[in-house]
């Protein structure tokens, strides 16, 4: 087992481990009274364990073992409510997604033990010119299957939604501080070899495009807050696909890292306001929180608005630092570019939906019969503390990096993934300027329509219904291979199991009972029955021997 301490490790060993300590620090509040406490900080622990060893091991071999375990205790985790139906279909759900990914690694790894002998990161990296031709490209396909499926990017999307069945805090530390950045470590852990195939790193940096529209749009008609805030986790993972693939590594762990101060942050205070509603999520049923929650509203609202982009907070250095890198990386990077400026008004739009329902107007009918103050509201708890600390680093976070004047984390980690793009000033200025002025309009029309009444949203029932069901992806997966395995399934069942398996069972019990009841019928109990068998079986022994000696 080697373990590597190098300038990327350590980034990622200080962010899953310091949120990590926030997000379980939170978790000893939230969960107290828990049935089975102890099994949660249990599952809890060892996914800590896990994502450290994914991110300190110098082998490939380990990172993979690194990686299912992390996938082992998203499963355990998302299902921790064991008596609930829907926690335990999200588990499965998420297991088998991930395990898609794992052999996609798998594979690829085959290739590099067969070609190169060696799973080590320096000896890899220094013999990977080695391979050409359709294995390298095999072997970028199968790494870019694990990061998709752990990032819970565009195709293999769909577990993370349905992962908000596990508890706030898994929510916030699994779901989107540390395991679905997996993907963007991996991406640029392994440059060396994505840098081989351009083609993959583009790939890559589509998919992460489309993820990002993608879920922006199917979050502006959800009505669970934690779905709403996971959709956005889709989509912020998207922008670092989109920066990872055009090689501005640095700018992709930059927003990583800010991620995941305010995203942690919005799922802890929305932990607070299911708390506070008898875990109820339904955006539907609340309203006018902003007076009774006022602690909770004013940190949502850091989260929001970082999340959004808007300056000074940190969500906004690094994400405008990903798109005007997308612009000064050629024609296709400019349409990246222009998709995410359009995450960015639909992240604003969808977010502030979130906000406006939720914490304005008035207090809903069963906000006022069910409300109660939350643990947090009071001074000195494990559950506001770590909230407060996670609403300053949002705020203040992305001043470590400001682009074009210092950037200590893009020097940082260029001797492990030298960043291979340079935007101007005039560039960064340009993107700076759209993409505020974007989230603002963003802002205003969501409050334009769920606040003012100003505009009334247009009614396409069809466009409607596409996105309440996340656009058909759901059903498509069901009706290519679910079906088809539960057809196979029965079929095989009805014509190989049933008349070969089990009829050959059954032929053979049905032969021993006869053999045994036909012995039995010849145990009759004379005497003189049994010498005058003995008698024969010896005489044809004899005539036996006789024969051979003959």
């Amino acid at each position: 087992l080697q373990i590597l301490v190098d300038p990327l490790s350590v980034f990622m060993m200080l962010v899953v481990s310091g949120v990590g300590f926030l997000i379980v620090g939170y978790a000893i509040g939230y969960m107290d009274g828990s049935d089975e406490e102890r099994r949660f900080f249990a599952y809890m622990s060892l996914f800590v364990f896990s994502m450290l060893l994914l991110v300190q091991t110098g082998n490939l071999l380990i990172l993979l073992a690194g990686w299912g375990l992390v996938g082992l205790c998203s499963y355990l985790l998302i299902g921790y409510d064991q008596h609930r139906p829907a926690a335990i279909a999200a588990a499965k759900k998420a297991f088998i997604m991930n395990a898609f990914g794992d052999a996609t690694m798998v594979l690829a790894l085959v290739i590099l033990v067969q070609r190169l002998g060696t799973l080590e990161y320096a000896s890899v990296f220094a013999q990977v010119d080695e391979i050409t031709g359709w294995a390298m490209t095999l072997v970028a396909l199968g790494l870019l299957g694990g990061a998709v499926a752990k990032s819970a990017q565009l195709p293999l999307h769909t577990w993370l939604p349905d992962a908000m069945e596990g508890p706030t805090p898994v929510s916030a530390l699994i779901h989107a501080a540390t395991m679905v950045t997996a993907g963007v470590y991996l991406l640029v852990r392994l440059n060396p070899i994505f840098e081989q195939v351009a083609s993959v790193q583009d790939l890559a940096a589509g998919l992460g495009a489309i993820t990002l529209l993608m879920a922006g749009l199917i979050a502006l008609v959800q009505t669970d807050i934690k779905r709403v805030i996971a959709y956005s986790t889709m989509s912020q993972i998207g922008y670092m696909f989109l920066g990872a693939g055009l090689t501005a590594y640095g700018d992709a762990m930059f927003h990583l890292m800010t991620h995941a101060f305010f995203k942690a942050l919005l799922f802890l205070c929305a932990g607070l306001i299911i708390h506070s509603l008898v875990e109820e999520q339904d955006m539907r049923r609340m309203g006018g929180l902003r007076g009774l929650l006022p602690k909770t509203y004013a940190a949502t609202l850091i989260g929001a608005l970082a999340l959004s982009a808007i300056p000074p907070l940190s969500g906004f250095f690094s994400k405008d630092a990903i798109l005007s890198s997308a612009l000064a990386s050629g024609t296709y990077g400019q349409i990246l570019w222009v998709a995410g400026l359009v995450g960015a008004f639909l992240t604003a739009l969808y977010t502030f939906r979130m906000i406006f329902i939720v914490f304005w107007g008035e207090p809903s009918a069963y906000a006022r019969e069910h409300f109660h103050a939350p643990r947090a509201d009071e001074p000195h708890t494990w559950m506001s503390w770590t909230i407060g600390v996670l609403a300053v680093l949002a705020t203040v976070g992305g001043w470590i990096q400001v682009e074009g004047l210092w950037d200590p984390i893009t020097t940082f980690l260029d001797p492990v993934a030298p960043t291979g793009v340079d935007p101007s000033g005039v560039e960064e200025l340009v993107t700076s300027a759209i993409s505020v002025a974007l989230a603002v309009v963003g802002i205003y029309l969501a409050w334009a329509v769920y606040v003012a009444g100003r505009i009334r949203v247009p009614d396409v029932p069809a466009l409607q219904r596409a996105l309440e069901h996340k656009l058909y992806w759901d059903e498509a997966y069901d009706l290519v291979f679910y079906r088809p395995a539960v057809w196979i399934a029965r079929a095989s069942y009805r014509l190989v199991e049933q008349p070969l398996i089990a009829g050959s069972i059954e032929g053979l019990t049905y032969g021993a009972r006869v053999i045994s009841g036909r012995t039995g019928e010849a145990q009759t109990g004379l005497l003189r029955t049994y010498v005058l068998a003995l008698g024969a079986g010896a005489a044809v022994l004899a005539l036996v021997f006789l024969a051979v000696r003959g």
